[in-house]
């Protein structure tokens, strides 16, 4: 009797079993879809992000590079004019509020203008006070190119005195040549742009994600992770070995491959996009660690890349997977 009462008991919990089997599999597949939309609609608006303000920050750079002020101080070379134009770009820090730093160097890289942001108090730096930076790789890089080209540098971190800057502030210098009205080069404006705001924005955007996100330079570096420890590895000697490819070599061999993606591994979704954020008028370099060391070489627009990855652990999906079973599981229990 026992065993006639397991057998039927059994052939009636079947079809319940299977149809739950198949329903878990179907939620499972539909909480996965939705994961995977989320991901690819996060990263399209990050690159859209990333593209809008680098439009914005070339805009004022060009704006300050054909400033009347400026053409009127290389005509003259006059303290008075000097003075006028050191305001011009007080008043610009003050409403614009996106510049650590804007400048005029000359054609040796010494400063003849120069207003510090300072954290929101905007401060003209005294004509005592001016350095040169004829020796800095954003300056040689910046002048070396024709009119009307445009340097980026690499985002990395701000060094002052030869030591990387503490707190800690992420830099991409935007800079161009300048000419006077008789076409010789007579120095370079210089933007620094406040990289701690772009990675603000990336990081709002995400904040309701479901997957953490990622921003990696072309070699694999994190310059935003949900690690803190594992950002600006490049910057320094003993952390040069933390990058993304080290550590997920297998999915960075995938990402390297091609400019965008979506797929599965053991350590879970990946999903990402590659970003140009250069026009044809524009270059970069590698840029240089140490404060007066040249750049390795030269960057054109389809060199200077970013990657956005997205990543939602095993551990995410797996919890997905125990939560939709716990909640079949349930009413089940209850019967």
């Amino acid at each position: 009797m026992l065993k006639s009462f397991l057998k039927t008991t059994s052939l009636l919990l079947l079809p319940i079993f299977v149809i739950g089997a198949y329903l878990n599999y179907e939620q499972l597949r539909d909480e996965k879809n939705v994961l995977e939309i989320q991901a690819i609609d996060s990263l399209d608006g990050q690159a859209e992000q990333i593209l809008s303000e680098f439009t914005h920050i070339v805009s004022d750079l060009l704006f300050l590079a054909e400033n009347n002020e400026l053409q009127a101080f290389l005509d003259t070379n006059h303290p008075i004019q000097q003075n006028k134009l050191v305001k011009e770009y007080y008043f610009f820090s003050r409403r614009k509020k996106l510049y650590d730093q804007i400048r005029f160097l000359d054609d040796i890289g010494m400063e003849k203008a120069r207003v510090n942001f300072n954290a929101g108090h905007p401060a003209i730096v005294p004509p005592e006070r001016l350095q040169n930076k004829g020796k800095r790789y954003y300056f040689k890089d910046a002048f070396f190119l024709n009119q009307e080209e445009i340097f980026v540098s690499p985002l990395d971190l701000n060094i002052e005195q030869g030591q990387i800057e503490r707190p800690l502030k992420p830099m991409i210098r935007f800079g161009t040549p300048i000419f006077d009205k008789t076409g010789h080069k007579r120095g370079i404006v210089l933007l620094n742009y406040l990289g701690t705001r772009l990675l603000k924005k990336l990081a709002d955007r995400a904040a309701n994600a479901s997957s953490d996100i990622m921003l990696l330079n072309k070699k694999g570096y994190w310059l935003k992770s949900p690690v803190l420890e594992d950002e600006w590895g490049f910057m320094y000697p003993n952390s040069n070995h933390k990058t993304f490819g080290n550590r997920y070599p297998k999915e960075w061999q995938t990402i390297t491959q091609t400019e965008t993606g979506q797929f599965y591994t053991r350590n879970g979704l990946f999903t990402f996009i590659t970003i140009y954020p250069l026009l044809e008028n524009q270059k970069s370099s590698t840029g240089a660690q140490k404060a007066y060391a040249p750049s390795a070489t030269s960057l054109g627009h389809s060199e200077y890349y970013w990657k956005i990855v997205s990543h939602v652990p095993t551990s995410t999906l797996q919890a997905k997977s125990i939560q939709i079973l716990t909640n079949m599981a349930l009413p089940i229990h209850l019967c």
